[in-house]
């Protein structure tokens, strides 16, 4: 009897595995779904809130586009030598015998960037060699003017017939603010006269006979073409700009000398 209810019970346990064993616990279901919190200034998908305030836009605003900061400093100004440099060019003058006198700095009310810081009015760039013109320039170019003058003109003048000696240049006032001429652009750039550092030679006196003017000699073949043509050819030594005969109609009857700084030194010799 005991023997068949232990069989029993055991035929019961395999039929029914399941309740043998212990049911795992279901996963709770929430009442409500979970909602995502609020960034600052938006939603989650980068929407902006419609009564936040909108970042302003960098370049908007016409006055933002303007440049920044104040105008920059004249062109007279940027070439304005400091006191030993100008007083080291003075004295190069004087000991080469230039008269000269400072006068007040040239600035132009309508072209702000015309004028002349420390300018000079030249008398005769060498003893014995005036210049008609009294020209108004910066010392820098006085300088070049005087070092053409007694290195290349002076000893070319001694090689012409009769030797005769070099006693003027006929040259313009030098400053002068207006734009460049004979350049064929619409709109040209500011002349160096503007800034002092130009002069214009219009001929050469000598102690006896005619002056010699410049003019378009080409083909003449005479002395006073070779003159003038050594004349113009040494002048770029001295200036980083010469034009004259050859470069365009409107420097037919002068030179145009000029002491223009260029990248590398480059010089427009024509």
């Amino acid at each position: 009897m005991t023997r068949a209810l232990a069989l029993a019970l055991i035929l019961s346990a395999l039929a029914h595995p399941a309740a043998a064993q212990e049911r795992p616990p279901e996963r709770p279901t929430p009442e409500e779904p979970l909602e995502a919190p609020e960034s600052e200034g938006g939603d989650m998908d980068g929407t902006q809130a419609e009564d936040a305030p909108q970042p302003e836009t960098p370049g908007t605003d016409a006055a933002a586009q303007e440049a920044f900061g104040p105008p920059p400093p004249p062109v007279w100004f940027t070439l304005a030598e400091s006191e030993a440099q100008f007083d080291s060019c003075r004295l190069a003058l004087s000991v080469m015998g230039a008269r000269f006198r400072p006068v007040a700095p040239v600035t132009d009310p309508e072209m702000r960037d015309c004028g002349i810081a420390r300018p000079l009015q030249l008398e005769a760039i060498l003893p014995g060699i005036a210049l008609t013109g009294a020209p108004v320039m910066r010392c820098d170019a006085a300088l070049s003017l005087a070092l053409w003058t007694r290195d290349f003109l002076q000893p070319a003048a001694g090689l012409l017939p009769d030797a005769p000696r070099l006693t003027g240049l006929q040259t313009g006032p030098a400053y002068s603010c207006r734009d460049r001429v004979g350049t064929g652009e619409a709109e040209p750039k500011p002349s160096e006269h503007g800034y002092g550092n130009a002069i214009d030679v219009m001929g050469f006196v000598f102690d006896q006979g005619d002056p010699a003017p410049v003019l378009p000699r080409q083909g003449d073949g005479d002395a006073a073409e070779s003159f003038q043509k050594a004349a113009q050819g040494t002048a770029c030594l001295l200036f980083t700009t010469v034009l004259g005969p050859g470069s365009n109609a409107a420097h037919d009857d002068h030179l145009h000398l000029d002491i223009a700084g260029r990248n590398g030194g480059w010089r427009l010799c024509e």
